[in-house]
């Protein structure tokens, strides 16, 4: 069987379109706890001050030059709130991905299942979840800092697990990480395909939704935080897809 980034994109986005409105809920509930979150880590004369400073900065010098340009106590503020920010993002992810892979396994098993209950039920995956993606983060950024080609290459390798880890019954997180760095590297090209493509499509987006500063900041964060995920979906629809039918092919 021969396996194309081309038939592997028609056929996640035929059935990315059939489900859309499920998946949009989905993107709708990770969004919503990720902004609640968001909100309530960061205070609001938190965000006020962030907002002054990015206001006040001086674009004709680097980033790091503007940093130590500020005072010891606007330099933690800003590594508080980016941290926070971070982690508000990952908790987003997590989610995504624990329904989203739940409700994709559950369909392909011939179980008709509803957004909400594949939420509640994906509950169950999330602590091996966060430890895989735990993992996978710091690997993929140490790859990062050693050089782009590595951190390219540990994305690759390990751009299957979070799939293999939540179908596969009781494996481990280090086996699912295994398992996707002995599958990803005989498709590389189609995972790398999808990668570029859902990178590149991000920067699109984010540049789109960049421009729309007539919203409240709630309002923009959340349309924001839906959409990027709903194009997460379309990626892990596509990443299931490939993990699914290499399992036929062996």
């Amino acid at each position: 069987m021969s396996i194309t980034t081309i038939s592997l994109l028609r056929d996640s986005f035929n059935f990315f379109k059939n489900q859309l409105s499920d998946f949009f809920i989905l993107s709708l509930i990770s969004a919503t706890i990720s902004l609640i979150l968001y909100y309530i880590l960061i205070p609001t004369d938190t965000i006020i001050t962030i907002i002054k400073l990015l206001n006040n900065q001086n674009y004709s010098i680097s980033l790091l030059s503007w940093i130590n340009q500020l005072s010891n106590e606007e330099k933690k503020i800003i590594i508080k709130v980016s941290i926070l920010t971070l982690t508000a993002i990952f908790i987003r992810l997590i989610l995504l991905i624990s329904s989203v892979v739940t409700y994709l396994s559950e369909i392909n098993n011939g179980n008709n299942i509803s957004s909400l209950q594949s939420f509640i039920l994906s509950l169950r995956i999330l602590p091996n979840l966060l430890i895989l993606l735990v993992i996978c983060t710091i690997t993929i950024y140490i790859g990062f800092i050693l050089f782009i080609l590595p951190g390219i290459i540990l994305t690759i390798g390990l751009s299957l697990s979070p799939i293999i880890l939540i179908t596969t019954k009781n494996i481990m997180p280090l086996l699912a990480i295994r398992k996707s760095w002995e599958i990803a590297f005989k498709y590389w090209r189609l995972i790398l395909s999808m990668l570029l493509f859902w990178s590149i499509l991000q920067i699109i987006l984010n540049v789109l939704l960049g421009q729309f500063h007539f919203l409240p900041g709630i309002a923009n964060n959340m349309i924001c935080f839906t959409l990027n995920n709903l194009l997460t979906s379309f990626t892990l629809i596509y990443f299931f897809r490939l993990n699914m039918l290499t399992t036929l092919i062996k």
